[in-house]
């Protein structure tokens, strides 16, 4: 029995090791595959941040803006250093909302090929900010074809080369940083402006989630909301495109009231846009125009002198007039009419004079809101012909409907009051068949009309909080903040921010300020120079410190 069972387990020996090799290796690399590395990075449990633990995380920080503006092709190096991740996790921030410009990482001489130098400047920041437990949201602020936000980046849109330029690079990112656990995840584009349709932007988010899912199954995308689209009145008013995937957050930006925020800068062109709050400035959100005073008297066709016009007294008695502010209008003007100091007047239900609440001296473009029915016109302040002075808003060349309309100084007018708006008016070469004249513009709206304060911010940051309730989806507010002018001469700045920062956390909205070191926003000021606490908006600074930690 000994001699058997020796030659019994000879032979399976024999048998065992005369397999095909190629065999052996393919079952090891079968029981391989199915053992899958644990996903360490940020996750979505339902519409919940979570890490890898299955613990809450709520994303709370601020936008590195890297110099995008420049353009160069080599790295910023005067933006920040490893000091400001340590400055950025005293605030008690936890994310960083890093700008990136696709000329760091690729030329249009070279496309497709990638700089080393790209790659190292990346790394070192994912090192600084791993030494500082900051999470990092990469953000194309500037991709293949134009900065978004102002609306010049058609050739995204129009060029697919661009597109598959733009794709191609985030596949490179995804894939090359797949396993970093530093990156929270992926911001595609910046404030897309599609030029054409809703549809072009939910068509390329698509492609770019699709793109970077090949090399990459794990990490957050973030997908933005269109800020708008040109040529395009008929949306939804929030521009969400409709993409599908998992690891969705969806973002939005908050600057609202825009004329507060965005105030006193030269490439505005805003002016004075008040404090915060302030009780006596009204605001409103998904409003439109409904209707005007039509029957005011207009200019004389030809060549005419300065002349007084006096409008119609116009009784409020329609329930869906909400709010009424001045517009100087010029229809087929071909010429050129000029306006000047305007004045609003208010009268009781007996036709009593009550008030003045507008009287203005035409001395600035500020605030004056210019539109065409077909982009023709031109438009302007003129520093040579006034009524009183030498200064007046004029409207030439247009052979369409156009006007000038100045919604900052809304009002809300009282229902069976009258209103009358009056001023003065010059033409020179006005054409037979135009109609140019004074008047006041209502709107409409189905949401409450407000004052500028905490509860007009909560209901213009509701709008996104019902759409991703309804969607079960997670909200992230990508950019919010508020212009240096508005920290001066007891604006409210802080107070703002405090307000802004207690809706977003209430309601669950991750959010990171913009920004860290520039001179029109940032906490830092002093652009071509590293962050200097000499230079810095120290109140904010300990406002964030007081709010985050």
């Amino acid at each position: 029995m000994k001699s058997f069972h020796f030659y019994f387990l000879l032979l399976l020996l024999i048998v065992l090791f005369s397999c095909d090799k190629n065999e052996i290796s393919i079952i090891e690399n079968d029981q391989e595959s199915e053992i899958e590395a644990p996903n360490l990075l940020l996750q979505l449990d339902n519409n919940q941040l979570v890490d890898s633990n299955n613990n809450p995380v709520f994303l709370k920080g601020v936008a590195f803006g890297n110099e995008i503006w420049s353009n160069s092709s080599l790295p910023p190096q005067t933006h920040h250093n490893e000091l400001d991740y340590q400055r950025v996790k005293a605030m008690g921030m936890n994310a960083i909302r890093f700008y990136l410009n696709y000329r760091t990482f690729e030329e249009d001489s070279n496309p497709y090929v990638y700089k080393q130098s790209g790659w190292d400047w990346l790394d070192k920041n994912i090192e600084w900010a791993k030494k500082n437990n900051v999470y990092l949201i990469l953000n194309m602020h500037a991709p293949q074809g134009g900065y978004q936000s102002q609306g010049t980046g058609d050739a995204l849109w129009d060029n697919i080369e661009n597109q598959n330029r733009l794709v191609a690079l985030w596949k490179e990112i995804a894939e090359r940083y797949k396993d970093e656990v530093q990156i929270a995840g992926f911001g595609p584009v910046n404030e897309p402006v599609p030029n054409k349709s809703l549809s072009q932007w939910s068509d390329l988010a698509q492609k770019l989630i699709n793109g970077i899912r090949e090399v990459n199954k794990n990490h957050l995308i973030f997908i933005e909301r269109a800020i708008y689209v040109k040529n395009e009145s008929n949306y939804d008013g929030l521009n969400f495109p409709t993409v599908s995937g998992d690891n969705l957050v969806y973002e939005f930006h908050g600057y609202s009231p825009h004329r507060y925020t965005h105030q006193l800068f030269d490439w505005t062109q805003l002016g004075d846009g008040g404090k915060y709050p302030d009780e006596n400035i009204i605001e409103f959100i998904d409003g439109s125009w409904y209707s005007a005073t039509f029957n005011n008297p207009p200019l004389n066709s030809g060549n005419n002198d300065w002349e007084f016009f006096e409008g119609e007294k116009y009784q409020i008695i329609d329930d869906k007039i909400k709010v009424a502010y001045p517009a100087l209008v010029a229809r087929n003007v071909e010429g050129t009419v000029f306006f000047d100091d305007i004045r609003v007047k208010e009268f009781d239900e007996n036709g009593n004079y009550t008030r003045t609440i507008i009287d203005m001296n035409l001395t600035s473009e500020n605030n004056w809101y210019f539109w065409s029915a077909d982009a023709s016109g031109e438009h302007g302040l003129s520093s040579n012909i006034g009524y009183n002075d030498a200064s007046s808003l004029f409207i030439k060349n247009a052979s369409v409907d156009c006007n000038l309309s100045n919604t900052s100084l809304s009002f809300i007018p009282t229902k069976n009051y009258y209103y009358q708006i009056n001023g003065w008016m010059k033409g020179e070469n006005v054409s037979t068949n135009a109609s140019c004249n004074i008047r006041l513009d209502f709107y409409t709206s189905n949401s409450p009309v407000l004052k500028r304060n905490k509860q007009y911010l909560e209901s213009v940051l509701k709008k996104y909080i019902d759409w991703a309730e309804t969607k079960n989806v997670a909200l992230y507010m990508g950019e919010f903040g508020a212009g240096a002018p508005c920290f001066e001469n007891n604006k409210g700045g802080l107070q703002f921010v405090e307000d802004m920062v207690s809706i977003a956390k209430e309601a669950n909205i991750h959010f990171t300020y913009h920004a860290y070191h520039e001179d029109s926003f940032g906490i830092y000021k002093g652009s071509g120079s590293l962050p200097d606490p000499s230079n810095a908006n120290q109140h904010l600074i300990d406002l964030f410190t007081q709010l985050l930690n």
